[in-house]
């Protein structure tokens, strides 16, 4: 699950005049980004517009970034996806201790833990996603 803009960012926020009211830890970050990037880089380009590809996937998502920048807009694909990862580990009832079989490998696998963002640790084996 994605956790909220913490107490300092809405802080900054604030006083920055943006508007974060909402958004998760990881967009409201990408948005404070944002406002003072002219202030951290030299290079004018560095607010890198939202693409076509992140446009599409986002709308096949649900979601509209056409109007975030790239950072942004990959915040919020994400806080998506990290729901959906969350809504599936529910749905099958995953946690630590369970066994589960892995198709690619056709091979059974125990579950060691479940990061908050759906990632699965396997034991003995590298990080898995499910979603």
């Amino acid at each position: 699950m994605s956790l909220p803009a913490s107490h300092f960012q809405c802080e900054l926020a604030r006083f920055l005049g943006i508007e974060i009211d909402g958004s998760s830890f990881a967009v409201a970050a990408a948005q404070i980004e944002t406002a003072i990037s002219p202030a951290l880089f030299s290079e004018p380009e560095s607010v890198i517009p939202v693409t076509e590809k992140q446009v599409q996937f986002a709308t096949d998502l649900g979601i509209n970034v056409s109007q975030d920048n790239m950072k942004v807009a990959s915040a919020r694909i994400q806080e998506v996806l990290d729901q959906r990862n969350a809504a599936l580990i529910q749905k099958m009832q995953l946690e630590a201790g369970i066994r589960v079989r892995w198709k690619k490998w056709n091979r059974d696998m125990t579950i060691s833990s479940i990061a908050t963002n759906g990632r699965l640790w396997f034991k003995g084996n590298a990080v898995r996603e499910i979603g």
